[in-house]
Formats: structure tokens, C-alpha cells, sequence
């Protein structure tokens, strides 16, 4: 299985991180790579401190990678910038990983606590010790609280959970097919 991203995504991912230009950046290096700062600069009709600081952002996080050069006349360094669409997937199973470990505190959590609301929308549920201290007593409207069943929410939790893991799964199995043995030095 050929693991890609598609370019709307990557545009998509680009302007997330690093706002509109970002994306504007990102799809005309999708559509020209190899293409230098000064020229996207050039042809966006951005100045070229914002082009350079779009490009570096985006290079941090894995979306953007460039090959450097000299030119022999002057000597100055010349940065050709292109999309990296393994560093893409590489950067979205990294967040997932990361969504993943904040949804399994927030399980955890969940199972732990036991929660008091008064049921009115708007007004936060309360922990036990809170309700103790509240006399259980909504802090907002005074109406009595009463336990919350949050067992819906903490399915809500395990399903989403399972997908993310079985999407992650999935890429993992991916990624490790298309990478060719290594070969061993005798």
C-alpha cells in the first residue's frame, strides 16, 4: 500500500500551521518544487523575511525540507525548498500519537472522577470533593446537584480511541512496507 497524502491536505495542514500564505506557499512548492526563497518571495509578492519565516516554520515541523547549495560567482548559500510528503505523514502520525495520549488521560479521568451537575447547559460539572464544598449546590444558578452519568462520554472516549489506534496501526504497518530491507556489510 503507497502511503500519500493528498496535496489539498498538505495545503490544508501548511495553513493550519502557519496561517493563509503558509498554504500559499506550500501549494505553489507542490506545483513547482526546488524553487529558491527570493523567487517564491518574487512571485507571491511577499517580502522575503515573511517567505523565509513561512518556510522555516513550516521545515520545523516536518512539512517542508530544502537542499542547500552555493552559488560559485558569490559563494552566498542558496536554499531550494520542497515538500516532504513522508515528513507529512510522518508529522500527522506524530500529532495522532499525541491526540491519542490526551484522549487516554481524559478517559482516565473520566473513569476515575465522579461528577455533580445541576443540569442546567452551560454549567460546568463539578468533582465530588467541589460538590462537598459547594454543598452540592450549583456554584452558578444555586439549583441542587446531582451525580452525572458519564458513561456515554467515556464510550465516546474508548470508540475514538480504537479508530485512532487502528489508523495508526494501519499507517505504522504502511509505512514499514515501503521502507526496503537494509542490507547487511559483511
Amino acid at each position: 500500500m503507497l502511503l500519500l497524502v493528498d496535496d489539498d491536505t498538505i495545503i490544508e495542514l501548511a495553513t493550519l500551521i502557519g496561517g493563509e500564505e503558509a498554504g500559499k506557499v506550500t501549494k505553489y512548492l507542490l506545483k513547482k518544487p526546488g524553487i529558491t526563497d527570493e523567487a517564491l518571495s518574487a512571485i507571491l509578492k511577499l517580502d522575503v523575511r515573511e517567505i523565509r519565516r513561512i518556510l522555516h516554520k513550516l521545515n520545523e515541523q516536518g512539512i517542508l525540507y530544502y537542499e542547500l547549495t552555493r552559488d560559485k560567482e558569490t559563494g552566498h548559500r542558496i536554499f531550494k525548498w520542497y515538500v516532504g510528503q513522508e515528513q507529512v505523514i510522518g508529522f500527522i502520525i506524530t500529532n495522532l500519537k499525541k491526540i491519542l495520549e490526551r484522549l487516554r488521560e481524559k478517559l482516565e479521568y473520566e473513569r476515575t472522577h465522579q461528577f455533580y451537575w445541576c443540569g442546567a447547559p452551560g454549567h460546568r460539572k463539578l468533582l465530588f470533593e467541589e460538590a462537598v464544598d459547594k454543598l452540592f449546590r450549583c456554584p452558578i444558578c444555586d439549583k441542587p446537584l446531582q451525580p452525572y452519568d458519564n458513561s456515554e462520554l467515556i464510550k465516546a472516549l474508548e470508540w475514538k480511541i480504537s479508530e485512532i489506534e487502528k489508523y495508526l496501526d494501519e499507517l505504522t504497518k504502511a509505512r514499514k512496507v515501503e521502507e526496503p530491507p537494509v542490507e547487511k556489510k559483511k
